[in-house]
């Protein structure tokens, strides 16, 4: 018969009740916390109880004060200051072993910052509170603690302008910091070679490098982000993912792991994702005013379809979310299925996509029509059995929004047949298609006017004009030399016009229809980027570097 969890054990023992149990998810749920830990703040179990049901459950001693007597050793491993503030007490040494006292044993990182600090395996044991603060306030004073407490914070500070680090803790903490202050969106933490790490922030979509914690640290860097990632430190030769929250004062990270093995060592990327970020409007994404109105109007139809398109990172999702935003309304039901949710939405429904229990696109939309909607956002159209079901929705008089990974607004059509999908269907039900990248601003502190001429190679690239006033990129330390702040939205805006439907049931080809919307009056990619360059909002270097050469028509 299978062990059973804690939380069962717990149930069954009758050491919380269910609804009990429920209240302590919830303050799990809403907490970086343990379950330990959430029971003890909400008291609902004697200590007593609690420590002897851990006890038996975990085979964890608890701790007797009777005959406790530390060596100075023991007493000298840790700093006083840092006991205190942990709740920790280093109890008894054996060979390479240190015993210590925890009123949470679950508390893995807790535990994993004493063995780095001390070096020593760590045996957890229970102690109750009341002995724990008697074993402090014995044999050690808090008052010289904070005497040594501010010495050490001297000695970090040193070893802070020497460019080290003082621990792996401090190191992770405050490599997140730097990220959220440049508001990166990934952090590479990657190994080069034997005692040699690289660490990159994406900002803006670019890769920037930063310096490295010290090379001492490494290996337990490395650790500290697995475990708060609770993902298996032990484990070197798999691939792992996982996940953890980080906050501070101003800000509140969902950061999303992903460990991969390499040759030289395991690299990492996290994944930042802003709880608090602010959602923006249509009006907010960089539209030009024709590709504004043209797009509001796709969106106000009753039903149809409406992709974005592009490459990953080009903004898709944030434009999809924008065009949520301006569609709420008391009088609509909207129901997403994402892969993975970013913004959590107060005036929908949304569904994660779990792949585990074959929660998918495809069997999400089919229960997603059950319920009665009248929008519906697909985070992405990957298969025919998706991209089916969401032209049939469409067809039945459902709005349905979603991307597609397309270099182009036209090449949306070709996919779409290329999948299966037939072509006088995609006429009948496709409103329009959204074709769009990100491009970076120009820093508003450093950047600096320049005259552009035809003798320029970038210029000369996107423009037939002999001369025009622009901008270029200096940089600064707000913008942590890049001349860059802040990303913008070039777009290009196809509406499903009667001829093109009909060159679409004719199965024409990109270029056909790339032709037919040109005479139409599109305005295609580089044509908005370069109203955006002449706007003095970036540079040509920045539009090349985005669009490639395929630029002049």
């Amino acid at each position: 018969m299978p062990e059973l969890s804690l939380e069962e054990s717990i149930i069954k023992e009758g050491i919380l009740s269910a609804p009990q149990l429920q209240t302590v998810k919830i303050e799990l749920q809403r907490s970086s916390i343990t379950l330990v830990e959430a029971i003890r703040r909400l008291r609902f179990v004697p200590e007593d109880t609690l420590i002897n049901f851990l006890s038996s459950k975990l085979h964890l001693k608890v701790f007797s004060a009777a005959g406790y007597s530390p060596s100075q050793d023991i007493l000298a491993l840790l700093p006083v200051e840092f006991l205190w503030e942990k709740k920790v007490a280093p109890l008894l040494k054996e060979n390479d072993e240190l015993t210590v006292g925890v009123l949470d044993p679950l508390n893995t990182a807790l535990l994993e910052e004493v063995r780095f600090r001390t070096g020593f395996f760590i045996r957890p044991c229970l102690i109750k509170e009341e002995d724990l603060n008697s074993v402090l306030a014995k044999y050690y004073n808090r008052r010289s603690g904070l005497r040594a407490a501010a010495k050490e914070e001297k000695v970090i500070e040193q070893i802070r302008e020497e460019g080290a680090e003082p621990s792996a803790i401090e190191a992770a903490n405050l490599l997140l910091i730097q990220a959220i202050k440049f508001n990166a969106s990934d952090v590479h933490i990657e190994p080069q070679s034997k005692d040699k790490m690289s660490l990159r922030l994406r900002i803006d979509g670019v890769l920037k490098e930063i310096s490295p914690p010290d090379p001492k640290i490494f290996n337990a860097f490395i650790s500290r982000i697995k475990i708060m990632s609770n993902l298996d430190i032990a484990e070197r030769r798999l691939p792992q993912d996982g996940r953890f929250s980080f906050t501070t004062e101003d800000s509140a990270l969902d950061v999303r792991v992903s460990v991969i093995p390499t040759i030289q060592g395991e690299s990492i990327v996290l994944r930042l994702l802003k709880q608090n970020k602010k959602l923006l409007s249509l009006q907010e994404l960089g539209m030009s005013k024709d590709n504004f109105e043209k797009y509001r109007k796709f969106i106000q139809r009753p039903s149809g379809i409406i992709l974005v398109t592009g490459p990953t990172g080009s903004g898709k999702s944030t434009t999809l979310y924008a065009s949520l935003l301006s569609l709420q309304s008391v009088e609509k039901n909207i129901i997403t299925i994402e892969d993975p949710v970013e913004y959590q939405l107060d005036f929908c429904r949304q569904i994660q996509v779990n792949h585990k229990i074959n929660l998918v696109f495809a069997t999400g939309l089919r229960s997603i029509l059950r319920h009665d909607p009248d929008i519906i956002m697909v985070g992405e159209i990957r298969d025919l059995e998706t991209a089916t079901i969401a032209i049939q929705a469409a067809l039945t008089g459902h709005l349905v929004l979603s991307t597609l990974h397309t270099n182009d607004a036209a090449s949306a059509v070709t996919r779409l047949i290329d999948m299966g999908i037939e072509p006088f269907l995609i006429a009948s039900c496709l409103n329009g298609v959204v074709a769009q990248r990100l491009i970076r601003v120009l820093c508003p502190k450093c950047k600096k006017p320049k005259v552009y001429t035809s003798n320029d190679p970038a210029f000369s690239a996107i423009s037939s004009e002999a001369t025009a006033a622009g901008y270029e990129t200096v940089g600064c330390q707000d913008c942590l030399n890049t001349g860059f702040s802040g990303r913008l939205g070039i777009f290009e805006v196809m509406e499903m016009s009667p001829e093109i439907g009909r060159k679409s049931v004719d199965k024409a080809s990109s270029d056909v229809i790339n032709d037919l919307c040109r005479k139409e009056g599109m305005k295609f990619l580089h044509d908005d980027g370069l109203q955006k360059v002449l706007a003095g909002l970036t540079t040509p270097q920045e539009l090349l570097r985005v669009i490639g050469t395929k630029l002049k028509s």
